[in-house]
């Protein structure tokens, strides 16, 4: 993909996939899950013909909150089926709507597009964080939105993303570059506080 053209896909694992784990979805998401989405973990965990597993934030999208899990990279439906996404109020067997598997490593790397919304991440924001946006998708692909928030590039620690570099093939001066990026306020990291349901 070229720099310049707007096509937001979501976060993708870069590099290698150091860990994933499987999230239960309950019944009767408020939002839609789809591939590439970012999650917030969901405060508990739930028993499923999976075991217990923790549960993923299913009542609004994440943007600009911490307890990130990571993002997804294979939806399942309630009978472990693979599916393109999870809709909302999707009741499932009446307990799950269905699993996500998330790339839940803390230090996972993703590549993400920025909004260009505004303005474009620039040169100098490099190592600064930023939030995250558009994390809804898109139902005929199963694909998220998501990009970076660029209008918020800065060096302030409560932001959701750490931008580590521009994609090798993208030229950062232009809009709707890619970049690598590592989540900032991780589930899983050493400074962010447990969540409750």
């Amino acid at each position: 993909m070229a720099t310049g053209k707007d096509a937001a896909f979501g976060f993708a694992v870069w590099d290698e996939l150091i860990r994933a784990n499987l999230y239960a979805v309950i019944t009767a998401p408020t939002v839609g899950f789809y591939h590439g989405q970012v999650c917030q973990h969901g405060g508990t965990h739930i028993s499923t013909s999976q075991g217990y597993l923790p549960t993923v934030e299913d009542g609004a999208e994440c943007d600009g909150e911490a307890g990130l899990v990571g993002a997804v990279i294979a939806i399942f439906d309630e009978d472990m089926d693979p599916v393109k996404y999870i809709a909302a109020a999707e009741a499932g067997n009446s307990t799950i709507a269905g699993y996500l598997m998330i790339a839940d490593s803390p230090d996972q790397l993703f590549v993400a597009q920025e909004d260009s919304d505004g303005n474009a991440i620039t040169l100098t924001e490099g190592g600064h964080n930023c939030d995250l946006i558009g994390n809804a998708g898109n139902t005929t692909t199963g694909i998220s939105l998501a990009e970076l928030d660029s209008s918020t590039a800065a060096a302030d620690a409560a932001l959701q993303c750490k931008i580590v570099r521009p994609h090798p093939k993208d030229t950062p001066t232009e809009d709707y570059c890619r970049y690598i990026v590592q989540i900032n306020e991780h589930f899983y990291g050493d400074t962010i506080a447990g969540v409750t349901e």
